[in-house]
């Protein structure tokens, strides 16, 4: 009889992981499902994506629903969402978190506040977001103030790629630009000054990504 060699088993043909066995993956699947990484004192840019149904979110009416639920998570220890915009169907954040498992209650009760706030405006019931959202971590001083400039100017991005006028730049009403500090030249608040965001308390995002230089308002972050 022909002996195993030292160190392997060997395993009968049923049980156990097999080429082709459990459920059949969805060809439209998103993000995967593995565990997040841990990003205690990192910054994480966070993407939300809606729904086909769901409304315009550069929208009043629409941010007015996105303000409400971003208010119900201010107070929500271990979580913080330090900046965020909106483009038509996908909502970009800035959040820092004390851990994987901070990060990932604080997101269920931002898409369940986000949802049911959707669902209510549009007078629908249903599924508004897709799939999980993405989480990028963000480990450098310069991840960071890319990030920056990329949620807060990402309205220049669409404009720039749909072949529009970009101009000059300002803050963006659908966004929580009114309320950084890191501004290269002064600019004039929008008319809507938002309040739903939380202080940053991460190095990289008070003081590290500073060594990259202020962010001019009349950039256009390069697409990631």
């Amino acid at each position: 009889m022909k002996k195993a060699k030292q160190g392997e088993l060997e395993f009968r043909s049923w049980g156990g992981r097999r080429a082709g066995a459990g459920r059949p993956r969805k060809l439209e699947a998103g993000v995967s499902h593995a565990p997040r990484p841990d990003v205690a004192r990192c910054p994480v840019h966070v993407t939300l994506r809606v729904r086909d149904r769901v409304w315009n979110l550069r929208s009043h009416r629409s941010l007015h629903v996105v303000e409400q639920a971003l208010s119900g998570v201010l107070a929500r220890p271990g979580f913080r969402v330090v900046h965020f915009s909106l483009q038509g169907d996908h909502v970009h954040l800035i959040v820092e978190a004390d851990g994987a498992r901070e990060l990932a209650c604080g997101m269920k009760a931002l898409s369940i506040r986000l949802s049911k706030g959707m669902n209510r405006m549009m007078g629908s019931a249903g599924p508004v977001l897709e799939d999980r959202y993405h989480a990028h971590v963000l480990r450098t001083p310069r991840a960071v103030r890319n990030a920056l400039a990329y949620v807060l100017l990402n309205h220049r991005s669409h404009l720039a790629r749909n072949g529009e006028r970009v101009g000059s730049g300002g803050p963006d009403p659908f966004s929580s630009s009114s309320a950084f500090d890191g501004w290269r030249t002064p600019v004039v608040p929008a008319a809507r000054t938002s309040m739903v965001t939380d202080v940053p308390r991460s190095w990289l995002l008070v003081v590290g990504w500073r060594r990259h230089g202020l962010i001019s308002p009349d950039e256009i972050p390069a697409l990631r």
